[in-house]
């Protein structure tokens, strides 16, 4: 029996329970800036041009700059979102409380930090504590070569280990992602670290040429149990460097911002996330109907 399958999937920019139209909710036309970590182009992008295919009256101004201060930019009303990769401090969080607006950051993704070596490099796989002993400069033989300084792969791997003694000799900054794969290329020893979302997308040229490039580590506890980065080991929370994508945003009434941080976490949005090869946040509905001679058979 030949079975022809259909996705179908619905999306709605405002609640389910809400019955106010877009334009109704001004997310249909206007110009905003966003500021958004380096760290997390791809995903960017790729969302960025999902909500201008559906409202091709919005324009985005995207400035793509490390974490710190992309944060800054949108609290300093530079600009009217933020893509980071974690939640604002109570500090941060002081500015909306001064203009008496509610704290909602919006959750996207999950992306993932990636380790990337020399294709020349005899190193296939590494443990978390070795990742360690180079931040703590027990380990001088190896350098840890960042998209930026103060970038989210920066700020999550010093979170993750909290490094006692951090050693800032085996520490470089380059000048974005695609620099750390030149520096890559040029010199053996070093490891650059990089949003998953780089190369996760196998449809994208891009995106499959830079992998083409470097190798990428296994990571793990131990050199027996490591681990790829990919969407199914991040999905299973089995790679250890799993960071959240988070939208955030000051406008206080629905416009092209809040409508963006909606739709990049509606249905069509996580299926962006879904299609660049990362782990949406949200769960997606997904309605099939399958087809034959005799019956149609739908299933959740």
């Amino acid at each position: 029996m030949r079975y022809i399958l259909l996705l179908t999937v619905a999306f709605s920019i405002v609640s389910c329970n809400s019955s106010q139209k877009a334009e109704e909710l001004h997310v249909n036309k206007g110009r905003i800036t966003v500021a958004a970590d380096e760290s997390f182009k791809h995903i960017v992008d790729a969302q960025v041009a999902a909500y201008k295919a559906h409202y091709p009256e919005t324009e985005f101004d995207v400035i793509y700059t490390p974490e710190q201060k992309a944060i800054g930019l949108m609290l300093s009303d530079s600009a009217e979102l933020a893509v980071v990769s974690r939640e604002l401090t109570a500090e941060e969080q002081k500015y909306f409380t001064s203009r008496q607006l509610e704290y909602l950051p919006g959750r996207m993704a999950w992306d993932a930090v990636v380790l990337i070596v020399n294709k020349e490099n005899p190193l296939e796989k590494i443990t978390t504590s070795s990742i360690k002993e180079i931040l703590e400069g027990e380990n001088t033989e190896r350098k840890l070569v960042f998209d930026n300084s103060s970038s989210s792969n920066l700020n999550f791997l010093l979170n993750y280990f909290n490094p006692q003694n951090l050693y800032r000799e085996n520490i470089f900054a380059a000048n974005g992602t695609l620099d750390v794969f030149n520096y890559i290329e040029k010199n053996k020893k070093a490891i650059g670290v990089i949003g998953m979302n780089w190369i996760s997308d196998e449809d994208h040229k891009e995106s499959r040429e830079l992998r083409e490039r470097v190798k990428i580590l296994s990571v793990g506890e131990t050199l027996e149990t490591v681990y790829q980065p990919t969407l199914s080991t991040v999905r299973k929370s089995e790679y250890p460097f799993i960071k959240t994508v988070y939208l955030h945003t000051t406008q206080h009434r629905w416009g092209v911002a809040k409508g963006f941080v909606r739709f990049a976490c509606s249905q069509i949005g996580q299926l962006v996330v879904e299609k660049m090869g990362l782990q949406p946040f949200y769960l997606i509905p997904k309605k099939y109907q399958m087809f034959d001679s005799k019956e149609i058979v739908t299933t959740e």
